[in-house]
Order: structure tokens, then C-alpha cells, then sequence
């Protein structure tokens, strides 16, 4: 068999399915060894991703000291058992897979020796992912030792909550980050007491983010606890970014921000904003906002405070803004009706997608003009029991989505 340049091993979906006796007694699990199936004299494997708990720790220690195999890409997200992710496995992929681009780990316990190690060994890494860290620590050692992860591009963390006194040291340290896409989701933020130390440590997160990550494109913040001076803060500093996600962060509604300024005056390179489930942000919002920016996408999903009135504020921004809007998500903004929409849509020639599941008060005739408003349209998403008249079919029966 010749030798491959390049391999890519995926074991997605690669289950165990448990056997079990006459008692209801699980059967041991069967032996099986994946190091037959990377051995380097047939193929050089460059990227390896697990399924459902379909590899052992041993066994995946074992797979990862494999003689001369340098891993690109390892993912083991679908290894969900948090017994087989710890302090082993760690230093195995610190020690023998320093060549590693690209990390994905789900649920794990890891001491902050192992992480230190991990943070100083993969010099290379461009994309971390880090599901369901389980160990406190952990997550007090992840910001302080990011400044190792030089090349670091991208970085996703679910559940986070670090330590203030973490923070602080971070903020007063000079740092040079390379991080273009970050993407964190802080636990149950949206709902935490002010009186909370969880509160202020998110708050004093955001407030790093904000003045250091300063080479970010990409932002998507999740329960987050942001307020009108933190969402000032971002968009005045972060002046890189592109796509800019917030997601049921219900602490800001712009009434404060607008007293300096319109709010992305400074990102001149933004294209894509989504405000999903941020239900204080109103009309108050679409006043003026886009002066500044040539947004491509735009989604305020959700945002249900959101009226005619804003639609009209919407119809009224600069040509530029509204020559270059290509996706316009209004799903569940219920307060919109067929009058708003007939003032915005004429607008917005270069429409090509839009949302309106959940616009309970947008009838059929609405729907029937779509198309003549937006000669662009390519894909209409509506409830299902607002497809009443055969016309409808006829003009979107290819594009919509229910």
C-alpha cells in the first residue's frame, strides 16, 4: 500500500453500544486497538475525531504516542464520559502532539499543571475549543496563560467564570494577542444578581475583552451580563470586528449610549450583527445606528420590543446601509405588521433572505408583495399557517423554510 501524504480519521458516530447479560448486567466492554489502524508505514494521519465514547483513555493515550505521527487537528468533543479526558491524556497531546492546529475537548477535569503544560507545549495551536470545563481552576488558569498560545486565532469557551483576582493581574498586564474570533458563553449570566461575585467577575471579563482582545473580527457573546457602558466600551475599542454576536444578554437598550454617540460609528468594517433574545433593545436601537457601518446581515431575533416604529427608523438610515443589507432576521418580533414592513422592505433592494416566523401580525397579503419589494429575494421564512394563498407557492416554493 503506497504512503498517504495526508489522512484524515474520523470516528463521529463511532459508538459502544453497550451489551449487557440475563441479570441486566453490563457486559465488559469488547478489546479493539486503533493503533493497528494509524500505523505510520501506510498512512500519515494529520487529523483524528472520536464519536461517542468509542475509544478508551488507554487506549487513546496509546493513539496519541504513536511513533511519528503529528496531529493537525484532534477533536475529541464526541468523548462526552469526563473520566476519559484528564491529566493524562493532556500531558500525552502536550508531550507527543506539539504539531497540533486545532483542539476540541468536551467535559474534562484538568489540574492547572496539566493546562500550564498544554499552554506552553502547543506554540502552534490557532483554534481552541473548550466544552464544559469542569474543573474551577481550570477556568482561572485559561485567560492567564493564553498569552503562551501565540498563533492562538480562535477561542470558544462554554460555561466560563474565571476568578477577579485572575482578571485583574490579565488587566494589568501589556499583552499581544493574536485572537481574531473569540466566542463565550458565560453560565446563566443574563440572570445574575448584581450582589453575585459571578456577576462582577463576568463584568470584569467582558471589561479584558474590551481592552485587550483589541485584534478581534469575530465576537459572540452568550447570558452575558452586558450593560450600555461595557457595549460602548466594545464597540469603541474593537475596531477590527466584522461579525459582532450578542445572544439573550438582557442588560443593555442603547437609551444611555445614544447620548455620546451612535453606537458603531467606529466599526467600519462590520457586516454582520445579531442581537438575538436581547429583549430591552428597542426602536430607540434603529435610530440612527448604521451611519457608519455597511452591514450585510443583520438579526434581531427575538428582540421583541422591536415595533413599526423601528422598521420606519430602519427605512430612514443612510443609502449606504441600506444598498448593502442582504439578510434581515425579524423572527419573533411580534409587534411588526404589515405597515412596517411596507415602509422597509421598498428599501432594502438587495434583500436576499428574510425572517419573519414568529411576526404573528404579518399576514398573507404582506407576504404576496414580498417579492415585489425585494426582486433579490432568494429564501422567505414564515409559519407555517401564514401559506394561505396559492400565490405564495408559486413565487418562493423553492426557498422557504418553515
Amino acid at each position: 500500500m503506497p504512503k498517504l501524504v495526508h489522512l484524515s480519521l474520523s470516528l463521529m458516530g463511532c459508538d459502544y453500544i453497550p451489551i449487557y447479560d440475563l441479570e441486566g448486567q453490563m457486559l465488559p466492554r469488547p478489546e479493539y486497538n486503533l493503533v493497528r489502524i494509524v500505523e505510520p508505514k501506510f498512512a500519515t494521519i494529520v487529523s483524528i475525531s472520536f464519536g461517542h465514547n468509542c475509544i478508551s483513555r488507554d487506549q487513546l493515550v496509546c493513539l496519541l504516542k504513536v511513533p511519528d505521527m503529528r496531529l493537525i487537528s484532534l477533536n475529541l468533543n464526541g468523548i462526552y464520559a469526563a473520566e476519559f479526558i484528564d491529566d493524562t491524556v493532556i500531558n500525552a497531546i502536550a508531550t507527543h502532539q506539539t504539531e497540533i492546529v486545532h483542539l476540541f475537548i468536551n467535559r474534562y477535569f484538568i489540574s492547572n499543571e496539566s493546562f500550564n503544560l498544554l499552554c506552553r507545549h502547543l506554540e502552534k495551536l490557532e483554534t481552541l475549543h473548550l466544552y464544559g470545563i469542569r474543573n474551577a481552576l481550570s477556568r482561572v488558569c485559561l485567560l492567564e496563560f493564553l498569552i503562551y498560545f501565540k498563533e492562538l486565532r480562535t477561542l470558544k469557551i462554554e460555561d466560563f467564570g474565571p476568578k477577579p483576582t485572575i482578571l485583574q493581574r490579565l488587566l494589568d498586564k501589556p499583552l499581544d494577542m493574536h485572537l481574531t474570533h473569540l466566542d463565550i458563553n458565560f453560565p446563566q449570566g443574563h440572570v445574575l444578581d448584581e450582589r453575585e461575585p459571578a456577576f462582577n467577575n463576568a463584568k470584569m471579563c467582558l471589561r479584558f475583552v474590551a481592552s485587550r482582545l483589541l485584534k478581534l473580527t469575530f465576537l459572540r457573546l452568550r447570558s452575558c451580563p452586558l450593560d450600555n457602558n461595557l457595549f460602548r466600551e466594545i464597540t469603541t475599542n474593537l475596531v477590527n470586528l466584522v461579525v459582532l454576536r450578542v445572544e439573550n444578554c438582557t442588560g443593555f437598550n442603547f437609551r444611555e449610549i445614544y447620548h455620546y454617540a451612535p453606537p458603531f460609528r467606529h466599526l467600519k468594517r462590520l457586516t454582520e450583527l445579531e442581537l438575538s433574545k436581547c429583549i430591552k433593545v428597542s426602536d430607540v436601537f434603529l435610530d440612527s445606528a448604521f451611519t457608519s457601518c455597511c452591514l450585510k446581515k443583520l438579526s434581531l431575533r427575538h428582540c421583541i420590543r422591536i415595533t413599526d416604529c423601528g422598521l420606519v427608523k430602519l427605512a430612514a438610515q443612510p443609502e449606504s446601509f441600506k444598498r448593502s443589507i442582504e439578510e434581515l432576521n425579524l423572527s419573533g418580533c411580534y409587534q411588526v405588521t404589515d405597515w412596517g414592513l411596507s415602509k422597509l422592505l421598498p428599501e432594502l433592494k438587495r434583500l436576499r433572505v428574510l425572517n419573519l416566523k414568529g411576526c404573528r401580525k404579518v399576514t398573507s397579503k404582506m407576504l404576496e408583495t414580498v417579492k415585489t419589494y425585494c426582486p433579490k429575494l432568494r429564501h422567505l421564512c414564515v409559519e407555517p399557517n401564514s401559506l394561505d394563498t396559492p400565490l405564495i407557492l408559486d413565487t418562493f416554493f423553492a426557498d422557504y423554510d418553515f
